[in-house]
């Protein structure tokens, strides 16, 4: 089985998938941009400054760990949280990291940390039912762990499942 490739879809199904790629780097580009915090006290915003902090609570940019698999596993080329898939279940599921590839096959990365958040579980869940509903992408489940290696997965696509990686940093 092999991955879909871009060119494969449809004009429109390929912009919308072009246009929200770049949409997240550039929310990724205006995060790296961003002035440190000088530190002041915080006080609570005006309810006009509120409103804005709801948009702008959409525009996530990465944590340092999956900012660190970008860097050293897909040497820069993932476009964060660039697209979301409808699962059958009717629930969203949204990789970290997209890669298209020279070829055009997509790469879907989902980061873990070491520390386990209570959402790992679902996020796990989710993953699972992502790769079953949609076995053209090539999805990879990247875990580090607290010595700062590195165990990646690879599920789907055209080199079969359960493809397993290690990297000591």
């Amino acid at each position: 089985m092999r991955g879909i490739k871009l060119s494969d879809c449809t004009p429109m199904l390929r912009a919308r998938i072009e246009a929200a790629m770049e949409s997240a780097a550039e929310r990724v580009r205006s995060a790296q941009d961003a002035p440190e915090d000088s530190g002041k006290a915080k006080t609570r915003p005006a309810s006009s400054e509120r409103n804005r902090g709801a948009v702008e609570a959409s525009r996530r940019a990465p944590n340092k760990t999956e900012s660190e698999y970008n860097r050293l596993h897909l040497h820069g080329k993932g476009r964060y949280e660039a697209i979301t898939l409808r699962l059958p279940g009717g629930s969203r599921y949204t990789p970290d990291w997209v890669v298209i590839g020279d070829d055009g096959t997509v790469e879907l990365h989902e980061v873990k940390g070491s520390y386990r958040f209570g959402s790992h579980g679902r996020a796990l869940t989710a993953f699972r039912e992502a790769v079953a509903a949609f076995p053209c992408f090539s999805f990879f489940w990247a875990a580090r762990s607290t010595a700062g290696d590195w165990s990646i997965k690879r599920y789907g696509g055209s080199h079969g499942t359960n493809y397993k990686q290690h990297h000591d940093l």
